[in-house]
């Protein structure tokens, strides 16, 4: 893409990430009541939606579902002020929030959680509207009523072609990797139309991303012993790492043997958010996959913010991935801390599973 086709959205990516919460403040978070955190948030980018909120009707599922409503709003201008490719892209990363809405939906059935906190869980863009979503849910009595209602939207066939092998499985598991497949193949395609540095910039970023889905991939599929033919299918294609490398980790018989083998490949020894990456998962034994995913997510937000340090003094892509990946992160971070305040989890154990910039 060319530089004049950034002139429009790079001062609202300038004034997005002026937005963020600087990170002292979302850690000071950590500890205070519901009360505490909406007051606090009133005074950041999230102030219309929570404002919409009455004082004695704050939980945590609303103020969740108020952050997650800045989410969209912030992905609708950033939409609203592109061209292009870059269009393109963004429209593709509304696509991977759908899928994610779909897998939500089901998890919300399948654990029969309460119809306001599902929804509340959702992204409020794509085509599953919140009415949309309830009226599902409402309407459904098990996962397969859910499917059903899905069948007419542009996932239907994925849907039914993993029909069989989640009840082989006895899990979602297969139609979540089959959804993660689909919204990242599309990402994928539109990268592939980018030249120059934008294309570079994207193929650093999104593969990072892209190599931690397949290594969680494995260690899910392993995990819920899912046969092996049935996880390489799932396998998302690499922008640097062969398929085989990959496959090579299936024969493994666990995060550390996982870890030996696909270091044994020189591109991702030679990587250093790898290297770094899975140097501190070996050294601290993580077991979780959360653990392992918190992680996984370090080395995304990593890279991003080096491509953009890298290339900060040109108009180009880093810096509108590097303000998705610090807004992402914003909002999980937030939800981590509503959450932990609601269960009344000890201060240090939250502020341990924020994603920082600076921490290890």
């Amino acid at each position: 893409m060319k530089t004049l086709k950034y002139n429009e959205i790079m001062p609202r990516v300038a004034i997005e990430k002026l937005k963020l919460i600087e990170e002292e403040d979302l850690v000071d978070l950590v500890g205070r009541n519901l009360e505490a955190i909406r007051c606090a948030l009133i005074e950041t980018s999230y102030r219309d939606e929570i404002l919409k909120l009455l004082p004695q009707e704050t939980n945590s599922n609303s103020l969740e579902e108020a952050i997650l409503e800045n989410y969209a709003q912030t992905m609708k201008k950033l939409i609203n002020f592109s061209s292009g490719n870059l269009k393109k892209l963004l429209l593709a990363f509304i696509r991977k929030i759908e899928t994610s809405n779909i897998k939500s939906l089901l998890r919300a059935k399948k654990a029969n959680i309460n119809l306001d906190e599902a929804i509340n869980n959702m992204i409020p863009i794509g085509f599953l509207t919140k009415d949309r979503c309830r009226e599902i849910l409402s309407k459904s009595k098990t996962i397969e009523d859910v499917m059903e209602h899905l069948f007419d939207t542009e996932y239907g066939d994925i849907i039914q072609n993993n029909m069989t092998e989640i009840k082989t499985a006895n899990s979602l598991l297969p139609l979540e990797l089959a959804l993660d497949q689909v919204s990242y193949t599309g990402i994928s395609k539109v990268i592939e139309k980018f030249k120059g540095l934008d294309k570079k910039i994207a193929k650093n970023v999104i593969g990072i991303e892209i190599d931690s889905i397949n290594i969680k991939i494995i260690l899910r599929g392993k995990a819920k012993r899912i046969p092996k033919e049935i996880i390489k299918k799932y396998l998302l294609p690499s922008f640097f790492i062969r398929k085989n490398t990959f496959l090579k980790g299936l024969e493994t018989s666990d995060m550390n043997d996982l870890i030996v083998s696909l270091m044994s490949n020189n591109k991702f020894a030679n990587n250093p958010f790898y290297r770094n990456i899975f140097s501190q998962i070996l050294e601290k034994n993580y077991l979780s996959m959360g653990q392992i995913e918190h992680e996984l997510e370090k080395a995304s937000l990593r890279v991003s913010l080096s491509m953009q340090k890298k290339y900060l003094k040109y108009y180009n892509l880093s810096s509108v991935l590097v303000l998705l990946n610090l807004k992402r992160i914003e909002i999980k971070n937030l939800r981590c801390i509503i959450v932990g305040s609601k269960r009344e989890v000890n201060s240090s154990e939250v502020k341990r599973f924020l994603i920082l910039k600076n921490n290890n």
